[in-house]
């Protein structure tokens, strides 16, 4: 199939998140654990996410407490605020249903949760997992003669949201599936390491840099990236807005769907169908009626784009 149009300006880096994108989401943990103990589907992410940007989980993720009991304790409270559970209950799991019930806020093990969701995302994606791989394979255009070395054409970075696991914790004393995720990128930013997290404007200005160094010494220029030269691929939708509002475009990752993450990733990047997938994979989905030609043209992201 021929390749599609890219879109202007060309794509040179993309940066990916990692959990729920290049390896299993750990959102398959909480789903889990929301139907093993009856509670409303969506409602631990939602706790979560009103406890940014000073709750338990934020500060984790920008190193500021370490992960031992106290953060467990205070994971707990946050998923437990009364305030929190009876706006969800009331908006979400019965809206339109007028005066209900409230039952009691439901005692969420954050220990037992946060450790079943670090067990789940420890298994690569077999789809974006193998999408990187090809990128690395891509070179720039050229003839091909042999007369000059022909380099990768992008650029590849990764931008999670991490921890610090505890010294002596199998996570931290056993690097191998950390390493071979980093062995993936030209750059590894980690929320842990620098400070800063998803979806604070500043994380991706310094992925921007990063990214720009990277470039520079990947394609012996002095040029640097701009922001709409970087395509983003992430799982959570305020994370991609975040990107969106200083410039990168973006690609949106659904749980158990990755597959047409990469699909849209290939008509971001005006890539021929199939060209990021391994092989018999798409006429696997062709014969389960997932994949239809013709489809998958991107989501592309950008300030003031919908994302």
């Amino acid at each position: 199939m021929a390749p599609k149009t890219q879109q202007n300006p060309p794509i040179k880096a993309i940066l990916f998140d990692i959990g729920g994108v290049v390896v299993l989401s750990p959102m398959l943990a909480i789903t889990a654990y929301e139907t093993a103990h009856n509670i409303p589907s969506g409602y631990i992410n939602h706790a979560i996410r009103c406890s940014f940007p000073d709750g338990a989980w934020s500060r984790l993720e920008r190193n500021e407490i370490p992960l031992d009991h106290t953060f467990f304790a205070e994971f707990s409270r946050d998923l437990g605020v009364r305030g929190v559970w009876e706006g969800y209950y009331r908006k979400k799991a019965h809206a339109g249903a007028g005066e209900v019930d409230l039952p009691d806020v439901p005692k969420i093990n954050g220990e037992q949760l946060f450790w079943e969701m670090m067990r789940v995302s420890r298994e690569m994606d077999p789809y974006v997992s193998v999408a990187v791989g090809r990128l690395r394979g891509i070179l720039e255009d050229g003839d091909g003669d042999g007369s000059t070395k022909r380099r990768r054409r992008y650029t590849l970075g990764a931008l999670t949201n991490d921890y610090t696991f505890p010294p002596t914790h199998p996570y931290t004393t056993d690097r191998s599936f950390h390493n071979s995720i980093r062995a993936l990128f030209d750059v590894y930013i980690s929320s842990s390491a620098i400070g800063m997290r998803k979806p604070e404007r500043r994380v991706y200005e310094y992925a921007i840099n990063a990214l720009s160094g990277a470039h520079r010494e990947l394609h012996g220029t002095e040029d640097g990236l701009k922001a709409e030269e970087i395509v983003f691929l992430d799982d959570i939708g305020m994370n991609l807005k975040g990107a969106g509002e200083v410039g990168m475009r973006g690609v949106k990752v659904n749980v158990g769907e990755t597959w047409k993450a990469v699909r849209e990733l290939e008509g971001v990047l005006g890539l021929e169908e199939g060209r990021l997938f391994g092989e018999g994979v798409v006429e696997g989905l062709r014969r389960e009626g997932k994949w239809v030609d013709g489809g998958g043209d991107g989501v592309v992201g950008g300030k003031g784009s919908k994302l």
